[in-house]
């Protein structure tokens, strides 16, 4: 239920955000008449990604398909929602102060334009992305631990209500949040969630026939059993297993020593863009 609650509340924050800069520049610039556009953009985004989970439940996590099928279309959800994640981190790293211009900037052509669509498009492109992302990533969580379905979904919704909450704040409220720390907190955080997605990956691609079945490379059932307090918390939210196999031991370390590394050597602010060429030391 962590790992639920901690998307939730990362992805909903990053769609607040999104969402509060383009209604705080309809205000700016006196159009509060248009911003029920920019609702019906939300709308028809967060629709059309919990469509996307009712399909994955339906046709995955429903039993419907041939054992091999199943357990190879959730290995290829999990890898999917792993490369959706750690791009989302570094771009967000890397291009986040540039969005808020971005978006300004699409918001002031769809409103020259006259056009309801172009403003409705607008915010529906900017919200599906992390509503998809969301939600694969979400669903390839859910798959991947054993444990109380329902409590990670209510889980999940909350994290999504407190984001709004602190969107709201911010915008609304003036209050002033350390977004820089936040993400990457948050983000260190991701990439060890997502790690725990690889190995399962490995799992169900093992299970699939893809992989050969191992024996476990060591066996901490005595010590830290996925059954004890801990080992269900660690569990939740890293996908953390006793018994790991080598193949699952060699998948972890090949995703988050290169991933952590290229991470935290990123020395620049959070979001803060290179330099144009031609500038710098004068």
């Amino acid at each position: 239920m962590a790992a639920a609650f901690l998307i939730g509340l990362r992805e909903g924050l990053e769609a607040a955000l999104i969402v509060g800069i383009i209604c705080a520049y309809l205000v700016k610039v006196d159009r509060r008449d248009v911003l029920w556009r920019v609702v019906v953009g939300v709308v028809l985004a967060v629709v059309l990604s919990v469509a996307v989970g009712v399909v994955i439940v339906t046709f995955v996590e429903g039993g419907r398909l041939p054992f091999r099928t199943q357990a190879t279309l959730e290995g290829i959800a999990a890898i999917v929602a792993v490369a959706m994640v750690t791009w989302m981190l570094f771009w967000m790293r890397r291009q986040g102060r540039s969005i808020k211009g971005e978006l300004e900037a699409g918001v002031a052509a769809a409103l020259a334009s006259g056009s309801a669509r172009a403003l409705i498009g607008l915010a529906f492109l900017a919200v599906i992305r992390e509503g998809i992302e969301t939600t694969l990533f979400f669903m390839a969580i859910l798959g991947s631990q054993t444990g109380d379905v329902r409590g990670a979904l209510i889980a999940g919704l909350a994290g999504l209500v407190v984001a709004a909450g602190i969107g709201w704040a911010i915008f609304a409220m003036g209050k002033r949040v350390n977004l820089a720390r936040f993400f990457t907190v948050t983000g260190v955080v991701l990439i060890f969630v997502a790690a725990g997605l690889v190995v399962y990956a490995v799992t169900e691609f093992t299970e699939a026939g893809f992989l050969p079945v191992q024996q476990p490379l060591f066996d901490l059932s005595g010590v830290l059993p996925t059954t004890s307090p801990l080992g269900s918390v660690l569990n939740g939210l890293f996908g953390y297993r006793a018994a790991p196999t080598p193949n699952q031991v060699i998948a972890w370390l090949l995703y988050v020593i290169p991933v952590l590394t290229l991470y935290l050597s990123d020395r620049r602010p959070w979001g803060q863009r290179p330099a144009p060429a031609g500038r710098g030391a004068g």
